[in-house]
């Protein structure tokens, strides 16, 4: 399969999923059976009725079910009528392995909410993921967490020893899938990413991240943006980033040689598609759809390196250099060679042109179909 097929078939655009909303009576709450709340425990229990609203004031080891849920607090008022509860003091939500605690939370039977005031956290063990924020709502039917009040998602990679930290204005977690949507002012960050955009979604089974409007990334010397983002996270290191839409890559070698310049190499395109090493550096980047690159050392920017066409292949060797360069459709290349035959500026063109680099300067060209070639010595 050709490399431009790979990437067609891997890369997608996050989208806003849309879908119509049932009637009331086939929503989720209306099609599953009633769940009994019931009262477990209560050292105290002081029973009023106020026209006609029978309530009941708990305090000490106050303890209720619901569904898989265990709620427990060291005070409750339970409105037995209206189906709510407010619960005080020590509150502890225990779903298997996920504990929720929080300074004050209410519980309304018939929308499946638990509303959490002051301090909510979040933690499921199993998941290794954390919720943080001033005040959180849990759909008990959706299974899903809204969070509101400078909320954070931590997700730890235990595999990495490494952590994904999550912050926006808003953020909404869908346990069933395991996936946090994060809206307005999103930073992440992780080891040696980090990244910001307006609206990001990310998974925490897989380590995906899409990244939507704006979106800005930082992985060491690596900088990429585009209109959209995706980026695979396995195993706590960039391992592939796909850029959708005015595609920008920059990479920057500080050298493996002694005293040796920076170098810096630019890539553009309708899309990139980059594949990292395990070592964290870049081992392939393409472009897809007027690729344009330009390749050039700090102290002499003007000497650039200059390749553009349809299709664009980066290779990178393994002290992160770019190795290798090849272009199809309408390929032209601008590259500057400098050694004991003499100084000049090498203009190319042909249907594919490979340019071969040996620490950051351009070695030998290769050209096919409708090629043309002129040299310039320069002083």
């Amino acid at each position: 399969m050709r490399p431009i097929e790979l990437f067609l078939i891997s890369a997608f655009i996050f989208q806003a999923a849309g879908s119509a909303r049932p009637p009331d009576s086939a929503s989720p709450a209306a099609l599953k059976p009633a769940v009994a709340l019931i009262l477990k425990s209560a050292n105290i229990n002081e029973n009023t009725n106020e026209n006609g609203e029978f309530i009941s004031e708990l305090r000490g080891n106050v303890v209720f079910t619901y569904d898989s849920m265990r709620i427990r607090s060291d005070e409750a008022t339970w409105r037995r009528k209206a189906g709510t509860i407010e619960f005080r003091r020590n509150i502890r939500v225990t779903r298997g392995q996920k504990l929720l605690t929080c300074d004050r939370m209410d519980f309304a039977k018939a929308k499946s909410t638990l509303t959490a005031f002051g301090h909510f956290n979040y933690f499921d063990t199993a998941d290794k993921t954390r919720l943080t924020g001033n005040q959180g709502e849990y759909n008990t039917t959706l299974k899903i967490f809204t969070i509101t009040g400078n909320p954070v998602l931590t997700h730890i990679d235990t595999s990495a020893h490494d952590t994904l930290v999550i912050k926006s204005l808003a953020m909404r977690f869908e346990d069933s899938v395991k996936r946090a949507t994060a809206t307005d002012s999103v930073r992440i960050t992780k080891g040696d990413l980090t990244s910001v955009c307006r609206a990001a979604r990310f998974y925490t089974k897989t380590d995906y991240v899409q990244l939507r409007g704006v979106p800005r990334v930082r992985y060491g010397v690596q900088r990429l943006n585009g209109d959209s983002i995706n980026l695979d996270c396995t195993g706590g290191k960039l391992r592939h980033a796909i850029i959708v839409g005015n595609s920008h890559g920059v990479y920057a070698d500080t050298g493996s040689v002694k005293n040796r310049d920076t170098s810096f190499t630019h890539i553009w395109g309708d899309s990139l598609d980059m594949v990292m090493s395990d070592s964290g550096r870049p081992k392939v980047l393409w472009s897809i759809g007027k690729a344009l690159s330009r390749n050039f050392e700090k102290s002499d920017s003007a000497s650039a390196n200059k390749a553009s066409g349809k299709i664009m292949m980066l290779g990178f060797g393994s002290d992160g250099n770019v190795k290798n360069l090849k272009i199809w459709g309408n390929a032209r290349s601008t590259y500057f060679v400098n050694d004991s035959s003499g100084h000049g500026c090498n203009e190319v063109s042909g249907d594919s042109v490979s340019v071969f680099f040996a620490r950051g300067r351009a070695k030998f060209v290769t050209l096919a179909g409708s090629t043309r070639g002129i040299y310039f010595p320069l002083p």
